[in-house]
């Protein structure tokens, strides 16, 4: 049985592309990973992770103000009650559709698998982190820059502003080099 699962081990590292970290400086963490559908549709997850209660919220309220407006004018209020009915809508709407929109979104951005091709390597340094593929694709993203960086049992998303993002699954490493990725990402972010 070992010797299987080594000669699979093989087999996919020989079926990966190599990357050169020397070019890099101080390389804390590397990785190389096959970014896919997949790997969007985790990433997509970790995106504004709050907002489906919020918008729940928001669309509970608004209903709440349609019921007292509609108390409060009656017969007069008949635009008012309208627009505050096609609000809750819209927000009740995205609300249950918050997966499909983030997905959606995640595509705009630096997540989109189309961008790539095939396995991506990232490299962590003291200062940036690099993603590229093997023609090069990528790019590098300064911690100096970095905005978020949310972690889930499937993957740490850093987030740099201006749709640009980096999301690393979990897979890729072994379980205490994520948890401290995760940790230095967490303590480079900006407090609020």
């Amino acid at each position: 049985m070992a010797k299987k699962n080594a000669a699979r081990r093989k087999a996919i590292a020989e079926s990966q592309p190599s990357f050169d970290d020397s070019k890099y400086g101080n390389v804390l963490y590397s990785m190389t990973f096959d970014y896919n559908e997949l790997s969007l549709t985790r990433a997509s997850e970790l995106l504004a992770p709050r907002m489906r209660g919020a918008l729940s919220a928001a669309s509970f309220i608004s209903l709440a103000v349609l019921v007292l407006a509609a108390l409060a004018f009656g017969n007069q209020g008949y635009p008012l009650l309208i627009a505050l009915f096609l609000v809750s809508v819209g927000l009740l709407y995205a609300s249950s559709n918050i997966a499909r929109l983030r997905l959606r979104y995640a595509r705009t951005t630096t997540l989109d698998p189309a961008a790539y091709d095939g396995a991506l390597h990232v490299a962590v340094e003291d200062d940036a982190i690099h993603v590229h593929d093997a023609q090069g694709a990528g790019g590098d993203y300064p911690l100096s820059e970095l905005k978020t960086s949310i972690s889930s049992s499937e993957g740490i998303l850093a987030g740099f502003g201006s749709k640009r993002y980096v999301f690393v699954p979990r897979s890729s490493m072994s379980e205490s080099r994520f948890h401290e990725l995760a940790r230095m990402l967490a303590e480079r972010c900006p407090k609020k």
